[in-house]
């Protein structure tokens, strides 16, 4: 080899070796791949460039994703600290205000001790109340010369119902309202001629009704007067309660039933007569240590719930509860609500639909 040959050879490995250096300083690679490098062509180095770019951008984009994660994770973190703050919304009591109170029925009581009594389930239907009830007739013959009251009209006693005039004397006379009540039958037409005890008009007062129920034959023995008995007819009447007064002292042949009346209070005229009832009568009383009305159990989940006030008197949570004896009124609590603890005895379905709401998230009680 001559001497510049021996050079040329010295400078190539000068070259070769700074390259490897470099490159190991920059960590692109190891010294074979510097070498490697350093025999490249411009256009592989190209290639190599736009390979390097793209690791590039694939760290920053790995970078992004990590810094978003890093955000999510504060997010989380803030989110459960907010928890923290304010309860477990979902799960909290819903709190009401007056307004929602008196807009929602909602009603609440003290937890105490109650009666739950033993109830015969009777059937029966509502008819007049005979003993407030008037016929009215004229006491002479005659023909009816005016009307002054017709069917379902109010009347006071001694009200003009209508006027006649008598077949003998020629002379004019009144029907008058026996009693206070409703004009219920109406029997007379102006020119029409009327016998004497005729009844024309028939006057209740329907804020009384019977109620008349059918016992069975084994049940006899336990239904008597003065007997409280709770009628009901149907989600669309409040129920009521009467007082047996009469045992009818014979069975019927047909149906093998026996016969006893109920004497309803009915000041709205919910209870028409002929309309159909159910009765439950009264019959042995247990007194328990906390009793409440079967409108302040609430089902849900399948579990009862009664919503009770917060200890810090700010709402009514939901609390599940083990029940006992009941009747059609009230049902007494084993277990799940004390005595002397305030709860909602009325209106608890609004309650329920808050609280599930607020478990569906749509919320954060009132």
């Amino acid at each position: 080899m001559n001497s510049l040959s021996l050079h040329l050879s010295k400078q190539f490995k000068r070259y070769a070796f700074s390259a490897s250096a470099l490159f190991i300083v920059l960590g692109l690679g190891t010294t074979a791949q510097a070498q490697s490098h350093a025999g490249h062509d411009h256009s592989e180095e190209a290639e190599h460039g736009e390979s390097h770019e793209k690791h590039a951008e694939h760290d920053d984009e790995k970078k992004e994703v990590a810094e978003h994660d890093d955000h999510g994770k504060e997010k989380k973190a803030s989110s459960e600290e907010h928890g923290d703050e304010h309860g477990d919304e979902h799960g909290g009591p819903v709190e009401l205000s007056s307004r929602d109170m008196n807009d929602f029925g909602i009603e609440v009581k003290v937890a105490e001790p109650g009666e739950i009594h033993d109830e015969l389930r009777l059937q029966g239907e509502v008819s007049m109340n005979e003993n407030a009830m008037g016929h009215v007739s004229p006491r002479f013959d005659g023909v009816v010369t005016s009307i002054k009251k017709r069917l379902g009209d109010s009347v006071k006693k001694g009200d003009v119902l209508a006027s006649l005039e008598s077949n003998d004397t020629l002379r004019p006379f009144d029907l008058k309202a026996p009693l206070d009540g409703t004009i219920v039958a109406f029997h007379i037409t102006p020119g029409e001629s009327l016998a004497s005890g005729e009844v024309a008009y028939t006057v209740a007062d329907t804020s009384t009704v019977w109620v008349d129920l059918r016992v069975y034959q084994r049940d006899l023995p336990k239904v008597h007067a003065k007997q409280t008995v709770r009628i009901s007819a149907g989600h669309e009447y409040s129920e009521a309660e009467g007082e047996i007064s009469y045992v009818g002292p014979m069975i019927d042949e047909t149906s093998r039933t026996g016969f006893a009346r109920a004497v309803l209070p009915n000041p709205d005229g919910a209870y028409r007569p002929g309309l159909f009832v159910i009765g439950n009568v009264l019959l042995d009383a247990y007194r328990l240590p906390v009793v409440v009305p079967r409108s302040g159990v609430i089902s849900m989940d399948g579990e009862n719930i009664i919503f009770v006030e917060s200890e810090d008197g700010h709402g009514y949570e939901k609390r599940e509860v083990t029940l006992d004896k009941s009747d059609t009124k009230s049902v007494a609590i084993r277990s799940g609500l004390n005595r002397g603890e305030r709860y909602v005895s009325k209106g608890g379905f609004f309650l329920k639909a808050d609280s599930q709401k607020e478990d569906f998230g749509d919320g954060h009680g009132h």
